[in-house]
């Protein structure tokens, strides 16, 4: 597909990075593909090309760029690369943090990097291949018009109009002139990581350690920590499924025990949330994400009349807040609202279906009327996966429409339409049955159903559907004459690496999979005074999640950009907010149960009220009391970070002294050199 454009005098053309070309491969390192669409004519793509090679001071971003052309002979594809030296330099600018020989985690410098842990005399892996990417996909996103550029070269798009401070890549995306860019994969590290990760070649390796040090330096900190959060919260599923199994295998009769299992079940949710909180400070702190802010630019769908940054003083469009306030309120609340209301309908519909199957049941009393009882909750629990699709799709084009400048701000508003209508399309029935209808066979089976058809329907789409895609990829390879596209990449020549993930379905992010796991952890903490073997079918299908996205990632998607994270942002607090709702739920039902109320002979049903409420807030203390007791942090992280900051601190002061022709509080000199005085009991530290 991809060949790369000789000399003009020749006038051939040649395949990418062929064997005995002239320019080695050590020359040149593609890292980064663009590949514009056809509409884009050759004037745009050598101005665009033009602009990635310019310097900073005329607009471009002092990157390699090489141009190689498709099969038609269009050329339409542009790879970016950039010196070592050029991306350290780049590295140091965004504030990216590196392990320095001390121990420590602090923000680069190009100059220090002879302190720096993994320092080479020839500046060779001091970045891994996926920050150099994001250097990369930065300065390619800051690349902005200049105050002569009015419009894109080449473009009659009347839309395709630039101002001053203008991102040319998201007005080329905002035009369609942009079809794809990705950062390239690593074909021996993939190899590597695949091998570690989903290549199970003991039993003992299905509840093995992730790799997540080496996923982070492949995929990023952001897919690192969500990995890092599924194996954290499968582990701990562990000790509630041992207890439910043997709950559901000895204790049928249930006298008392399940209340123990679903106070339990309470308290080790939050036990469960605070240590990820440890544990996700240490990847922040290893990473160099912890406590590092980033200006955020607008997005690429952001748009508004244009204005000047209060902040950055540039020129970029303005939206008013009460436009944008006006449109979450007056459009996309009162839409959710309806589809919410909606979700109860299809919900009133499935009690009238299984209303129907159970009177024919009870006429007929057969073996098929038996079957035919569950067919309504098998069918429920498929639709409330297609409505959770198509409501997506719905919910990401409200919160485009509010027209949010931040990523993250449009991310976060994303997660509360999701998650509203999620909880009520998931758990609204088992609500209904719970404290209506009051019938805890009912709610046990219902739950049952709903939670083991859902994850066997997810299960299909998380193995099935990689397995078609990855069959549609081949016999579209195969019909462009790409024999090679079956082939995992280490087995693919690199000149035809390009070609093959040209193929590969983009990677839409860590949202859909968050989104899983917040309605698992729904099913599995809501109502286990009911349903103690929730916890099992749910460790069960994470074992086989973790595997399969791992899959998916080496060999279906291609490689995401990485994006640093540090921590899982929002979802910390869905997940918290769901296990206080599930404290009330519980409560209640343990209220309701049969081995409670003889305990409650007597009072009335004001002193009922009051004394579960009683219990309800006891455990919600105890909750809070352990949130509390279990730091955020680990000592030595909170430790670290101190003395970087006090490390900041005295370097700061000693510039200012040094600027003003004395000594700072705290300093003094002995030869020349700047000492701190310390306290005589303390140990010096070098």
């Amino acid at each position: 597909m991809f060949r790369r454009q000789k000399a003009q005098d020749e006038g051939e053309k040649e395949p990418l990075l062929d064997e005995g070309e002239t320019e080695s491969l050590s020359d040149f390192r593609p890292l980064v593909v663009l590949e514009f669409s056809s509409k884009t004519t050759p004037v745009t793509r050598e101005w665009m090309k033009a602009k990635i090679e310019a310097s900073k001071k005329h607009g471009g971003a002092e990157l390699s760029a090489k141009m190689v052309v498709a099969k038609d002979g269009e050329e339409r594809v542009l790879l970016v690369s950039a010196p070592q030296e050029r991306l350290l330099h780049g590295a140091e600018q965004m504030g990216l943090k590196k392990k320095y020989k001390d121990g420590s985690v602090r923000a680069f410098t190009f100059a220090e990097r002879q302190n720096i842990e993994d320092y080479t005399e020839s500046l060779e892996g001091m970045l891994t291949m996926s920050q150099s990417q994001y250097i990369i996909k930065v300065e390619l996103d800051n690349i902005r018009a200049l105050e002569t550029e009015n419009h894109i070269p080449g473009c009659s798009n009347p839309k395709a109009r630039l101002y001053k401070g203008k991102s040319l890549l998201s007005r080329m995306v905002s035009c369609h002139l942009l079809d794809k860019m990705y950062p390239v994969h690593n074909p021996e590290q993939l190899k590597r990581l695949q091998h570690d990760w989903y290549h199970l070649h003991e039993p003992k390796q299905l509840m093995g350690r992730q790799p997540i040090e080496t996923i982070r330096g492949y995929f990023g900190e952001s897919v690192a920590m969500y990995f890092s959060f599924l194996g954290h919260y499968t582990k701990a599923l562990v000790v509630p499924t041992v207890i439910g199994v043997l709950y559901y295998l000895f204790n049928e009769s249930g006298r008392n025990d399940f209340v123990i299992f679903a106070v339990f079940n309470m308290i080790w949710a939050t036990v469960f949330l605070e240590t990820w909180k440890r544990t996700s400070s240490e990847h922040a702190y290893n990473w160099g994400t912890l406590g590092r802010q980033v200006f955020e630019e607008p997005r690429a769908g952001f748009h508004g009349k244009l204005g000047v940054n209060r902040i950055t003083g540039r020129s970029e469009p303005v939206y008013p807040s009460w436009k944008r306030l006006l449109r979450i309120y007056g459009v996309s609340f009162p839409i959710v609202i309806l589809c919410m209301l909606v979700a109860v309908v299809v919900m009133m519909i499935y009690f009238w279906a299984e209303n129907i199957a159970k009177a024919k049941h009870k006429e007929e009393n057969t073996m098929l009327t038996q079957g035919l009882v569950l067919v309504p909750s098998i069918i429920y629990s498929v639709v409330i996966i297609l409505m959770n699709q198509a409501y997506r799709t719905l919910a990401q084009y409200l919160t485009k429409n509010e027209n949010h400048r931040e990523q993250s701000s449009y991310e976060n508003y994303l997660i509360v339409k999701l998650v509203l209508f999620d909880f009520v399309n998931c758990f609204l029935c088992l609500f209904y049955i719970a404290f209506v209808m009051q019938d805890m066979n009912y709610l046990r089976q219902s739950l049952a159903i709903l939670l083991i058809v859902q994850q066997l329907v997810g299960q299909l789409q998380e193995t099935l559907l990689p397995y078609l895609l990855m069959r549609k990829r081949i016999k579209k390879g195969e019909k462009s004459g790409l024999d090679h596209v079956s082939k995992p990449l280490h087995e693919i020549p690199r000149s035809k690496q390009a070609e093959v993930e040209s193929l590969m379905d983009r990677y839409e992010g860590t949202f859909d999979d968050y989104l899983e796991l917040f309605w698992q952890f729904g099913y599995v903490f809501l109502f286990s005074a009911v349903y103690p073997m929730a916890a099992f079918w749910a460790l069960a299908n994470n074992i086989m999640e973790i595997r399969t996205d791992a899959f998916k990632m080496c060999r279906i998607f291609q490689r995401p950009f990485m994006e640093p994270a540090a921590n899982i942002g929002a979802w910390q607090t869905v997940f918290e907010v769901m296990g206080f709702i599930a404290v009330m739920t519980n409560t209640a039902l343990i209220g309701m149960s049969p081995e409670i109320q003889p305990l409650l002979e007597g009072y009335t049903t004001v002193q009922k009220v009051l004394i579960f409420v009683a219990a309800e807030h006891l455990i919600i203390f105890i909750k809070v009391v352990l949130a509390f007791a279990i730091p955020d942090m680990p000592e030595w992280v909170e430790t670290q970070m101190g003395r970087i900051e006090y490390q900041s601190t005295q370097a700061l002061k000693k510039q200012v002294s040094l600027t003003e022709g004395q000594d700072p509080p705290g300093f003094g000199t002995i030869g020349g050199a700047v000492v701190v005085d310390g306290d005589d009991d303390e140990e010096d530290e070098a």
